[in-house]
């Protein structure tokens, strides 16, 4: 039963009776590894902000092939907002010491935080471009495709504000840029949804620190086994 539900049509039964949700995630479940808890509830944050009228773009980094983000731009579909993708293209770079033994095994040992590619979760902008403007028919003039590293892209093009923020960068490092860069521009009564802070070390360790030195006092919500959100105090 549950590889049912991990299935495309899974997917969309699962988001019954909201047609509009249910053509999303039977669209992008091929280019995501998230699950159906986290893209609902990623569906949910970004048509609050919409209704409520938060102010900002939806910005996601860490891209891997775009079915988050695709389902982020067919939430915004009827809105001016644009949609920030912040990705190197290329995979995930070198997790650091801060990331714990498990980030260094999944990497085969290179953790001494190098900006080069351990090869794992690659999407290629081609397949990005290709689900966004093509599959999905999302206007490209309200998409901003960010390429490269974090610490090359994030000081170099920021939103000017953001109602969503999507972080999907797994490691200690890739996680604390994001915050720092971004967390600023997110309109109060935005939302911030960490992908991995309870799957890695290093990202959660990352998210703690930043709450603490900023004072972030709003409860960190559980998505599912991996994901966690919470919302800037309105």
């Amino acid at each position: 039963m549950r590889n049912l539900l991990d299935q495309r049509w899974g997917w969309a039964l699962a988001a019954f009776p909201d047609a509009r949700l249910m053509y999303g995630l039977l669209q992008i479940r091929n280019h995501t590894m998230t699950s159906v808890k986290r893209a609902k509830q990623l569906w949910q944050c970004c048509l609050e902000t919409i209704e409520k009228k938060i102010p900002g773009d939806f910005v996601e980094c860490g891209v891997w092939k775009g079915g988050s983000a695709g389902l982020m731009a067919l939430a915004a579909k009827q809105t001016n907002k644009k949609i920030h993708l912040y990705d190197s293209f290329e995979g995930l770079p070198e997790p650091s010491e801060k990331d714990g033994t498990d980030a260094a095994d999944y990497s085969e040992g290179a953790n001494a935080g190098h900006m080069k590619t351990i090869g794992k979760c690659v999407g290629t902008l081609t397949e990005v471009k290709k689900l966004m403007e093509k599959k999905l028919h999302i206007e490209p003039s309200r998409l901003a495709y960010h390429v490269g590293w974090f610490k090359d892209t994030l000081s170099k093009w920021p939103p000017n504000s953001i109602a969503v923020l999507r972080l999907d960068g797994d490691w200690y490092e890739s996680t604390r840029l994001c915050l720092e860069f971004l967390y600023p521009a997110i309109s109060s009564g935005g939302f911030i949804i960490i992908d991995d802070y309870f799957c890695w070390r290093g990202c959660a360790l990352a998210v703690d620190e930043f709450r603490e030195r900023h004072k972030i006092v709003e409860p960190v919500v559980r998505i599912d086994h991996d994901s966690a959100f919470w919302r800037k105090e309105l």
